[in-house]
Formats: C-alpha cells, sequence, structure tokens
C-alpha cells in the first residue's frame, strides 16, 4: 500500500507559506489584497496596535510604488518594518523600539559584496530573527548574499552573475504524505523542468534524499518524520499534539522549501552550492536587511545608490526593489494569520 498525501479536516494537507503557526486544515483565502483581508482580520480578532502598524505599512508600500528606485527604498522599507512591527504585537513578541539593524560598505570600492547588512542582538529585525527561530550563525551579510537567496529574484541573480550557478531548484506539489500503516508523515514534492537531473539532485540540501520508490517522475522527500495521530479514536490531545509536531517540522522546513508569491504560487528547494552561501534564514528577514541597507543609501548617499543602480547590477537591484515589498506583504500576511492567500478566480 502505497502512503498517501495527508489529510486534516477532510481536506489534502499541502505545503503552507506561513513559516511558524500555519492553521492545518483551513480553507484557502480568496483576495485580491492582502492589507484589506489583514485589516479586518486585525479588526475582528481586536488588534488596535497591530492594525495601526499595519496602515501604516500600506500607506509606505502605496508610496513606494510613486517613487523612483533611488529613494522608493526608504519607504519600502518602513513599509517592511511596520507590518513586522503589526506581527510581532499579534504574536505578543516584546521588542525594543529601533531598526534591530545596521549597515556599511566595508571598502570603497561600489559593490554588492561591499555593502553591508548587520542584523544586531535586540530590535524589530532582531526580534523577528528570533520570533521566527533562525538558527544562522553569521550575523552580517553582503547586499550580494542576500540576494542570491532570494528565489523571486534569482533568474535576475544568476543572469547579472554569470559565474554563479542557480540556487534553487523547481519543485510543484510540496505536501505532507503519510505511511499507509505507521503513524508517520513526512514532506515530499516533485521535481520539475531541467531540475529533474539527478546531478542537480546531487546538491540536494541535508536531510533531503530521492524518494527511489516513485518511478515515473523524479520526487524528493525528507528524511525525518513526525509523528502523526491515530486514524481511529484519536484524542483531541493527540490531534493537538500531532498539529504541534507538524508546525515545529514545518518551520524548519521553510528555510529550505521557499515560495514566490504570484497569481499561482512557486515552490523552490534552497539547495548548497560552492560559490554562492545558503544563508539559514527566512525570506522576510532577508528582505528587511537588504532592504534597510538599500535605505540608508538613499538618505544618506544617494549618489552611491544611484552608481548601483546605473552599474552592472542594475537589473537586479531594480528588480529587488520594486518585486520585494509585495513578496514580503504576502508572506507577512500569511504569518500574522496563519492562513493561505490566493487571488480570486486563479486555481492552485
Amino acid at each position: 500500500m502505497a502512503a498517501s498525501i495527508l489529510k486534516f479536516s477532510n481536506r489534502d494537507l499541502y505545503f503552507p507559506k506561513a513559516i511558524t503557526q500555519p492553521q492545518f486544515g483551513n480553507r484557502t483565502v480568496l483576495a485580491n489584497d492582502e492589507f484589506q483581508y489583514v485589516e479586518l482580520w486585525l479588526k475582528r480578532n481586536n488588534q488596535k496596535d497591530a492594525l495601526f502598524y499595519w496602515n501604516q505599512s500600506k500607506s509606505f508600500f502605496q508610496a513606494s510604488k510613486l517613487l523612483p528606485s533611488t529613494s522608493s527604498p526608504l519607504t519600502a522599507y518602513y513599509c517592511m518594518m511596520n507590518a513586522v512591527k503589526a506581527l510581532l504585537t499579534v504574536k505578543a513578541v516584546s521588542y525594543a523600539d529601533y531598526h534591530g539593524v545596521s549597515g556599511d560598505n566595508v571598502l570603497s570600492r561600489r559593490s554588492l559584496e561591499n555593502e553591508i547588512s548587520e542584523i544586531q542582538n535586540a530590535g524589530v529585525l532582531a526580534a523577528l530573527s528570533k520570533h521566527l527561530g533562525e538558527i544562522e550563525p553569521n550575523k552580517s551579510h553582503s547586499l550580494h548574499d542576500i540576494l542570491g537567496n532570494l528565489p523571486f529574484i534569482h533568474r535576475a541573480f544568476s543572469l547579472t552573475h554569470k559565474d554563479k550557478s542557480e540556487l534553487f531548484i523547481s519543485i510543484k506539489n510540496p505536501m505532507y504524505m503519510r505511511h499507509p500503516i505507521q503513524n508517520k508523515v513526512w514532506w515530499s514534492a516533485e521535481v520539475i523542468g531541467r531540475d529533474a537531473d539527478r546531478r542537480v539532485l546531487r546538491t540536494l540540501p541535508p536531510g533531503f534524499e530521492i524518494d527511489e520508490g516513485v518511478k515515473d517522475r523524479v520526487v524528493i522527500r525528507r528524511k525525518s518524520r513526525v509523528s502523526w495521530f491515530p486514524k481511529q479514536n484519536a484524542t483531541a490531545q493527540e490531534k493537538a499534539s500531532s498539529i504541534s509536531r507538524l508546525q515545529e517540522y514545518h518551520r524548519k522546513l521553510r528555510c529550505d522549501v521557499v515560495p514566490i508569491s504570484a497569481q499561482s504560487d512557486l515552490w523552490y528547494l534552497k539547495r548548497r552550492i560552492a560559490g554562492t552561501p545558503s544563508i539559514q534564514r527566512y525570506g522576510v528577514t532577508l528582505m528587511m536587511a537588504a532592504m534597510h541597507r538599500l535605505s540608508e543609501l538613499a538618505r544618506y548617499d544617494p549618489k552611491g545608490l544611484s552608481k548601483h543602480l546605473s552599474g552592472s547590477s542594475n537589473w537586479l537591484l531594480t528588480e529587488f526593489i520594486e518585486l520585494s515589498p509585495a513578496q514580503f506583504i504576502a508572506d507577512i500576511a500569511c504569518e500574522i494569520t496563519g492562513l493561505e492567500f490566493r487571488l480570486a478566480g486563479v486555481r492552485r
């Protein structure tokens, strides 16, 4: 008897985007505006302080659309910071009311490798990192390395830096599978396109493997498994404990299994390759750290930012500046509510 997709609340349990507390079994939210839905969700849950920060974030988001790339990093960063404040407030996470990240240019020569973001021990971004449970030991990251770890600009990164291999493996249908007899659950996904090549799959991150039991396509899975409640006569406590275990299993997976928010979400596995560091941080942390450094340049060194934008990385930086606010808000909306969002009228 073959393994089957895990069901919960009579629904197939596909892999959700929320990192810390995904609400397994809830129906997907069909909405064309995450800001509006989360605003209503915060009102329903009497989150007045969080609502204030969320509305500020929306104002900065809208302002960013009206500004050129030399100025918009400033408003985009404050959009991100206020969205994170809303999240931390909802989750009752205390934080010091300053940025929690600093930036510097380590050499006089203008390059993304020399632009550094350093996460501090306290402040908004530091509190976000701790809330997500990040295990990355390095506090400092270059803009070059951060941008290389973001899937929604990975093509722009690889075309800008043609000597670098793409860090991401394309996958589809990430889901949780259940053993037909044992009460065990694990993550699984199908590798698609040119990445369905065993030479590429040699660089799977630690703890992942090819599922050799599947012959008609290339499927990968997580080696470790998590205990689940029995199908018959499970108690409420057994179900609650199983959900808690799966949420923690999921939180760790989401550092390597990463999405691009689009009309139909795209999923990737972050592999391990020489020459492109794999930073063990979540996308929201990386986006905010990078945007903070760009906002510093916009404020204090606009000519330096202009040089970056007119140099060899102009397309890469422009893509990040223009696309990251929407990606960030899509991720934070999932994180605040624990729900999945999809555009109305678009199938999974």
